[in-house]
């Protein structure tokens, strides 16, 4: 009986990228116009602070774009096939990864993240999922900035990763050295 589990999701390296392209993607034009406006002279010292704002408000909108486009280009769909003891990994259509299950960790802090390492002979995948927006302690939603997955996809990337713990712990881990 085959399985198949359809998530969005980063990886390690896509954290890293997020991680550091979004601080350069925010700054980068608000210092450039800030840099511009200055050395043009539209920037004093007796200029009304009304606007300054309406000429920093374009590089907020072109940041909040380029921050935008990065969260699109780091999330990457996984379609994951499970088969008794053997898993398959398709990442945008790619196979990325065939073998034997050999172990099996998951991290997972409520809604707010959710990492599941597999690992298979020789080598190990990591996904992880984190809400594009997610509730505050006063129950208002929240725009969380390195969020690419929905819960929908946290849900089923939990569920990968409990169904292969039970496939490891079902084979009684005599194969599978962790």
């Amino acid at each position: 009986m085959m399985k198949k589990f359809e998530f969005v999701a980063g990886t390690p390296k896509s954290d890293m990228i997020m991680g550091l392209c979004f601080p350069i993607g925010f700054m980068f034009p608000i210092l450039l116009t800030y840099l511009l406006s200055f050395y043009s002279g539209m920037i004093t010292y007796k200029v009304h602070p009304l606007f300054k704002f309406l000429v920093f408000s374009p590089s907020l909108v072109i940041s909040y774009l380029i921050m935008k486009k990065i969260r699109k280009s780091v999330a990457k769909k996984f379609i994951v096939y499970i088969d008794k003891i053997n898993i398959r990994v398709v990442e945008n259509e790619k196979e990325i990864m065939v073998g034997k299950i050999l172990f099996c960790k998951i991290k997972s802090n409520h809604d707010k993240l959710v990492k599941v390492d597999i690992g298979i002979d020789n080598r190990k995948i990591s996904f992880i999922s984190r809400p594009k927006e997610y509730k505050t302690i006063t129950g208002a939603t929240s725009f969380n900035p390195f969020g690419i997955s929905d819960i929908s996809d946290m849900n089923q990337l939990l569920t990968l990763g409990k169904d292969v713990q039970d496939i490891i712990e079902k084979r009684g881990g005599l194969d599978f050295p962790t």
